[in-house]
């Protein structure tokens, strides 16, 4: 089952169904960038948690945690993003660097990504 919160607070959800324990091991982290008072930021949080409805992501063991670069403990990611936002880090195990997208997502796009 699929949670999504429908604030700007950081949050968490994982979405699995029918995973064996061995490809529990290949999940899938996203970081989703934002600003509560950024439009673009609500398009792309529209269009990421469609996407992570889609029935090609059924199998896929996916983590989503959103960082609000406005709030003081998200300094640090302020100062990288302040002028990007909305940024989504995808990260997979043994993956050197997170692909990321910015600034306007597109559903095609992500789900090529996360079916990887």
């Amino acid at each position: 089952m699929l949670h999504i919160s429908k604030s700007f607070r950081p949050f968490t959800i994982s979405y699995a169904r029918g995973l064996s324990s061995t490809s529990r091991n290949l999940k899938t982290s996203l970081t989703f960038f934002t600003k509560e008072t950024c439009m673009l930021c609500t398009n792309a949080k529209n269009i990421l948690h469609d996407t992570l409805k889609d029935d090609a992501l059924k199998d896929k063991e996916i983590s989503l945690e959103t960082i609000d670069i406005m709030k003081p403990e998200n300094s640090k990611w302020f100062d990288v993003y302040c002028y990007d936002v909305p940024v989504l880090h995808v990260e997979r195990p043994n993956q050197a660097k997170p692909v990321k997208f910015m600034h306007y997502f597109y559903n095609d796009k992500l789900i090529d990504e996360l079916t990887k």
